[in-house]
């Protein structure tokens, strides 16, 4: 599903974000990437959505070598993926039912199955009654859940989460991770980048944990750990 092989990345001002990483993400693994700011999380989740190039190395998904895929078939790829981060990013001009529909517009979905799956994945999510209102009108945890049905409405294979319970208090951010538990039941593979101790600790999942760009440790059912 995932691999990358002795992927390092240095930016232009000298900062080694990543230094000569080796790893693979089977399908449908949900697996937490832990450690300081600065340690490597953004930088990993920015190579996955081809916003930036690796400096070396090879990085695959889905079998396919992204340092050779070409600048116009960089949309389709993302469009096997779904994205979560830290502040929504929801479009404040559209109710939740156009923020959600919005991503499927973008890859040409016709109406007729926007007006399908939409309430389908509001449903999911906890938002059917909330479809008409405005970002402005949610709440935070009603906002990511509104990211959520966004990112997961057009089916992908992976879903990148980057930092999803940053801004929000620790009973909603539970809601949160049930409905991403519940996505990776289905088959999705997530990856979550995330300070929160308390939920990596009570999910017992893969914990990779970064260092300076390097990988420092990778256990099945970890616990969040990070080298100071």
């Amino acid at each position: 599903m995932i691999q990358f092989i002795n992927v390092t990345k240095e930016y232009e001002n000298g900062l080694r974000a990543l230094n000569n990483v080796n790893l693979i993400v089977e399908r449908g693994e949900f697996v937490f990437i832990v450690g300081a700011s600065g340690a490597g999380k953004s930088t990993l989740i920015k190579l996955l959505l081809k916003e930036i190039e690796p400096t070396a190395g090879a990085l695959f998904v889905n079998d396919r070598d992204l340092t050779q895929m070409k600048p116009k078939e960089i949309p389709f790829y993302r469009r096997s993926m779904g994205v979560v981060f830290q502040d929504f990013r929801l479009l404040p001009d559209k109710t939740v039912f156009e923020n959600v529909a919005f991503a499927m517009e973008i890859v040409e979905a016709s109406r007729k199955e926007i007006r399908r799956q939409v309430p389908a994945v509001l449903s999911m999510v906890g938002l059917a009654s909330k479809a008409n209102n405005y970002p402005s009108q949610l709440s935070g945890g009603e906002q990511q859940r509104a990211a959520l049905a966004r990112a997961l409405v057009n089916n992908p294979s992976i879903l990148l989460a980057d930092e999803p319970t940053g801004n929000l208090d620790s009973a909603t951010a539970s809601e949160i991770m049930k409905i991403l538990n519940m996505i990776n039941h289905r088959g999705t593979t997530v990856l979550m980048a995330t300070h929160a101790r308390d939920i990596v600790d009570s999910m017992k999942k893969r914990v990779i944990t970064f260092h300076k760009g390097t990988i420092v440790s990778d256990k099945e059912k970890g616990e969040y750990f990070f080298e100071d």
